[in-house]
């Protein structure tokens, strides 16, 4: 089985990611402290990890850096709702490791766009 690791500070937005990537065939994780999401990564070693770029504490560009940096081969799905600049900064951090596997979906998310990706169905 597949597994999905989602590493969002946002509860409710948390639990709508995980009942859709349980829909899909996901065993999912759910981390709301950015603080922790290194060490979940590591421990749960997921296929897809989805990180919200904005975050108390810890933000996802933060996060997204120690993921690449630990070399595993996850597919990463980076979501925001605060314009395009911080999209851009994590497409390049991805850049920067030679990662290729990144998708980005902007906030509000639309459940069939991420459907469609956690599915394989959308280029990543």
């Amino acid at each position: 089985m597949k597994k999905l690791l989602i590493i969002d500070d946002d509860v409710n937005i948390t639990k709508v990611y995980a009942g859709i990537g349980t829909q899909v065939g996901y065993a999912v994780q759910v981390i709301n402290d950015p603080l922790l999401a290194s060490a979940a990564f590591l421990a749960f070693t997921p296929d897809v990890v989805m990180i919200d770029m904005i975050m108390p504490e810890k933000d996802g560009i933060d996060v997204l850096n120690e993921i690449l940096l630990s070399g595993g081969p996850t597919r990463i799905i980076i979501t925001s709702g605060y314009g395009d600049a911080m999209l851009r900064l994590a497409k390049g951090v991805c850049e920067f490791h030679g990662g290729d596997r990144l998708s980005v979906l902007k906030k509000p998310v639309r459940r069939a766009d991420l459907k469609k990706l956690l599915m394989g169905t959308e280029a990543v």
